[in-house]
């Protein structure tokens, strides 16, 4: 299967590091293609999209542009540059993943990866929801007055602390409480987060093409951009 990567520019390197003309001529990877942040810009020109568990870059390219090939458009609009890592793990390959970390599940959601402080704040009018989280230390680190207030996790609440408070004349319901995030919950939350990316319109398929296979036929073009 072709690579949209055989269309890019190819530099002589030395992959030894040596001081010598033994080079090899390799793609050069280090190119970034600039119009598809331009296209992004564009708010009605992507949609936002949760990707599943049965989804690959390819597979969701097929599905979007009838094109599996198509997959880096998806990889450059968000990002992703290394898609082993960049993309979400399955269900099944975090439970493995977890696993060979940490040898079980189980030990995992045992394991305290850190603290958090948690203010929940409802609006009674109109029931909005906003939660703010703040990583704490777990002990106090000092017994000197500070300057500034100072939230520890075993100084908070254990309980839900709840006040009602007015703010700009609207009535809100605020809850504060400690939690400690173990580090299934940590790593679940990363992995989860990479699950919401952009997608660019199949109606701009067309024109990335056209624009990419201009772009890379010249190397100088200021299309293209030198990752560093």
């Amino acid at each position: 299967m072709p690579s949209f990567l055989d269309a890019f520019p190819r530099v002589r390197y030395d992959v030894n590091r040596r001081v010598s003309s033994d080079y090899q001529i390799i793609t050069n990877i280090l190119f970034r293609v600039n119009f598809l942040k331009d296209i992004l810009s564009n708010i009605s020109a992507y949609y936002n999209y949760t990707i599943t568990d049965s989804d690959t870059p390819e597979i969701l390219a097929e599905k979007v542009y009838n094109d599996p090939n198509a997959y880096w458009i998806i990889l450059y609009a968000n990002d992703i540059y290394d898609p082993h890592y960049d993309w979400p793990l399955s269900s099944r390959a975090f439970e493995k993943y977890m696993i060979g970390k940490y040898t079980t599940v189980a030990n995992s959601q045992i394991l305290i990866h850190h603290h958090e402080k948690v203010i929940q704040r409802t609006e009674s009018l109109t029931g909005v929801l906003t939660e703010t989280r703040y990583i704490v230390d777990e002990d106090k680190l000092t017994d000197n007055d500070l300057d500034v207030p100072y939230d520890y996790y075993e100084g908070l609440a254990e309980t839900q602390s709840v006040e009602v408070i007015n703010m700009d004349g609207q009535t809100v319901i605020e809850v504060i409480f400690r939690e400690a995030i173990t580090v299934y919950d940590y790593e679940l939350a990363l992995n989860e987060a990479k699950r919401h990316i952009k997608v660019i319109k199949p109606i701009y398929y067309g024109q990335i093409m056209n624009e990419f296979d201009k772009l890379t036929k010249n190397s100088r073009n200021p299309g293209l951009r030198r990752l560093f």
